[in-house]
């Protein structure tokens, strides 16, 4: 059966991370907290104790009133209102006391749980353990690489296995079950690479699955954790799916949420690195057209920032509405644009004849100052 989680949401237990104004005494504040409901529980154990004295009184009163019942029967009818009255008294007081001992019921059971009532003690017992001194294994970064990369060469055939499963934790049970050792942060490691690698070349379907199994691996990385427990034991790997399988729904939402999260943030790395490869991309093209063009300069910039008439010209090819341009433009501004075309390469001097090439040069030369057209 599912377990219900329901009773332990209300815990009224600590109130050290409650935040408190810095003017008033915090540790006073829990010590009256805790005074008030040790009074709370006080007063509630005398209505207790109350209800139960009244019902020992009444109980006693109705086993009287078996003998009235007979009285009643051989009662003449003079006597009989009076008996049956002390009958319907007995049975208000006994009325009345089941409904009170139904409200504190309904009481105790919606009160939020504390540090006093959480719990009893089932049993207790000690036990004295040899002390044995335990030596932590500590990895270097360069072990701990090279355990991590033979880890992946390893087991990569298994781990590629587990980006088919379909949605759900049935396939990844099996799967770890048959290959308990995939239980570790190398696996979670490997996955969450994997899920960014799907999610930068935009495969959105592989992305998912390697994102939700490593949420799943995380989440029985936990609890072994919080159980001090080695994760590829078989018998904790069970125990998880099968509290994951009967989880409630409001722990299952968190688990989407978590997961859809985790998604959100692998897209925006993704994003960013594919920006990043571009912006490095574009910076290895321009500097090798820096290093190609004659006068060290980026053919690309010059282009771009050419007069629109001149980018025309150049788009176009041609030399005769070039000409035109240096007629019209300002000399020194299509001096200095065209001396930028030829250090860039955009111009290259000898590849057109000759003879146009010098007129092209020297025709915003050939007037006294530029011509304009209306």
């Amino acid at each position: 059966m599912p377990i219900d989680y329901s009773k332990w949401k209300d815990i009224e237990v600590s109130d050290d991370e409650d935040d408190t104004h810095p003017n008033i005494d915090t540790p006073s504040l829990y010590r009256w907290r805790h005074q008030a409901r040790l009074e709370r529980m006080a007063e509630k154990k005398m209505e207790k104790e109350k209800i139960e004295k009244d019902k020992q009184t009444t109980s006693k009163k109705m086993e009287a009133s078996f003998e009235l019942e007979k009285k009643l029967a051989n009662a003449t009818t003079d006597c009989k209102d009076d008996i049956q009255k002390q009958i319907d008294d007995v049975k208000a007081q006994e009325e009345a006391w089941r409904k009170k001992e139904a409200e504190l019921a309904e009481k105790e059971r919606l009160e939020p749980w504390n540090v006093d009532t959480i719990g009893h003690e089932a049993f207790s017992t000690s036990r004295i353990n040899k002390i044995v001194e335990k030596k932590p294994v500590q990895k270097t970064e360069e072990e701990d690489s090279k355990d991590m990369h033979n880890f992946y060469v390893k087991n990569e055939s298994i781990l590629e296995k587990m980006l088919t499963f379909k949605s759900g934790s049935k396939a990844t049970e099996a799967w770890l079950i048959e290959h308990p050792h995939l239980a570790s942060e190398y696996t979670a490691n490997w996955l969450t690479i994997e899920a960014l690698n799907a999610a930068i070349e935009e495969n959105e379907d592989r992305m998912k699955i390697a994102a939700e199994q490593c949420i799943i691996i995380q989440y029985l990385l936990e609890l072994s954790k919080s159980l001090n427990a080695d994760p590829s034991n078989c018998t904790i790997q069970k125990q998880f799916f099968k509290k994951f399988d009967a989880a409630e729904p409001v722990y299952m939402q968190h688990f989407h949420d978590e997961l859809k999260a985790f998604e959100n943030r692998l897209r925006t790395r993704a994003e960013t690195k594919r920006r990043a490869a571009m912006e490095e991309v574009e910076a290895e093209e321009k500097e090798k057209r820096i290093k190609a063009s004659p006068g060290g300069i980026d053919p690309q910039d010059v282009f771009e920032e050419l007069p629109e008439e001149m980018r025309k010209c150049f788009e176009s090819h041609d030399i005769e509405a070039l000409k035109g341009v240096a007629q019209r433009m300002d000399e020194e501004v299509f001096k200095y644009h065209f001396d930028r075309c030829i250090a860039s390469g955009l111009w290259v001097p000898g590849k057109a004849d000759d003879d146009e090439e010098e007129e092209v040069a020297s025709t915003s030369t050939s007037n006294d100052g530029p011509s304009t057209s209306s």
